[in-house]
């Protein structure tokens, strides 16, 4: 701001050493203060109070907060199934990493939950995994540095589950080295006494058994861990076991599997998880197939592909297609379920995801067949 005055200091204005300010320019005190008001009290004055006042301890938790909003925002962008706006959120958070205020415990916890989403992103996208492999890598050393028990289980668990998708997306059938990893995240869970982390554990366990198929050892995991969730009321838990043993009875004991993948569902609404709800209904539609209910396998076929169009999911919208061929097989109409087949072919090709391609194959062969 430029002053409303200015000394003249020219040689006619100036007599023994005095400078004689002009009377037409000088201020009224009035004038004076409020000059000294918007200047010294003002602009200049206020950074400066407020360069004295953030101490680094201050800055620090200026930064700790920051970084839990953008946590708690981008979760819940995940859960609404806004990938691209989680994924934009996350990114922009590790800017603040860079920061030497930045105190160890919020950047190895922001590393960890940035690491567990991008697993999940790659699982639903087949994309970024040179950046989940960065950050997973980045989180598991930082978390061996700071030597926080809970925080080194958490990375080791994200080893475990980013090979488990790597596995999952290629078509590898070799999960001992993932089962190996959570076995190390669950021994040191169990060490510091997390009920959530061994529960989650124990289920991923039980999912490497099951793609070995040996059902009766995933059996075991999967109810080890429903009861933990149940005893502390851990809504992920109970839905993701509760969906696995629903799938494990499917076509043995369908009341039992429709009793399962009923609460599964019910459980991801509870817990506002939207992204996941696709698949919840359309589990739900093939037990209803296995119970020759085909209305109702089509009520919930039709709701996940609404949910997956309104959130581009591209990968449900894949599944949907081989679940809608499904239950056009059953009904009859060869043709519809090989159009449906071969669009869910098409877009598992396109994304890259191996167990899709299989499915839509091994569907198309089985209509041929017919």
């Amino acid at each position: 701001m430029k002053p409303r005055f200015k000394p003249h200091t020219d040689d006619k204005h100036q007599q023994g050493g005095e400078i004689h300010i002009l009377a037409e320019e000088c201020l009224s005190l009035g004038s004076m203060v409020h000059y000294l008001a918007d200047t010294y009290f003002g602009s200049v004055v206020k950074n400066e109070v407020l360069r004295m006042f953030l101490k680094n301890e201050a800055i620090s938790e200026r930064y700790a907060n920051a970084l839990l909003a953008i946590e708690n925002i981008a979760g819940a962008y995940y859960y609404q199934g806004r990938l691209a706006d989680a994924l934009a959120l996350w990114q922009s958070g590790e800017q603040l990493l860079h920061f030497e205020e930045v105190r160890e415990a919020e950047r190895v916890g922001f590393l960890l939950k940035y690491a567990d989403f991008l697993v999940d992103h790659y699982f639903l996208t087949n994309q970024q995994e040179r950046l989940m492999r960065t950050i997973v890598q980045q989180a598991r050393e930082e978390a061996i540095a700071g030597e926080d028990e809970q925080s080194i289980a958490t990375a080791i668990y994200q080893i475990s589950r980013m090979l488990y998708y790597c596995n999952l997306n290629t078509g590898s059938s070799d999960y001992t080295e993932t089962r190996s990893y959570m076995r190390q995240a669950l021994e040191r869970y169990e060490r510091i006494d997390d009920k959530h982390g061994i529960a989650q554990s124990l289920f991923f366990i039980g999912l490497t058994y099951e793609r070995h198929k040996e059902e009766e050892q995933a059996r075991g995991y999967y109810r080890q861990a429903l009861d933990i969730g149940r005893e502390y009321d851990d809504k992920w838990v109970i839905a993701e076991t509760t969906r696995h043993l629903a799938g494990l009875n499917l076509g043995k004991d369908n009341d039992t599997s429709l009793r399962y993948a009923l609460e599964s569902l019910r459980r991801r609404e509870e817990a506002g998880f939207k992204r996941a709800l696709p698949s919840a209904h359309l589990l739900a539609s093939r037990v209803y197939q296995e119970r020759d209910e085909m209305e109702l396998a089509s009520e919930h076929a039709q709701r996940a592909q609404e949910l997956a169009e309104e959130m581009e999911l591209r990968s449900s919208l894949m599944s949907v297609l081989l679940t809608q061929g499904e239950i056009q097989q059953k009904q009859g109409n060869a043709d519809a379920a090989r159009a449906s087949f071969e669009k869910a072919a098409a877009l598992a090709e396109e994304l890259g995801l191996a167990y899709g391609i299989a499915a839509a194959k091994a569907n198309l062969a089985h209509v041929k067949a017919s």
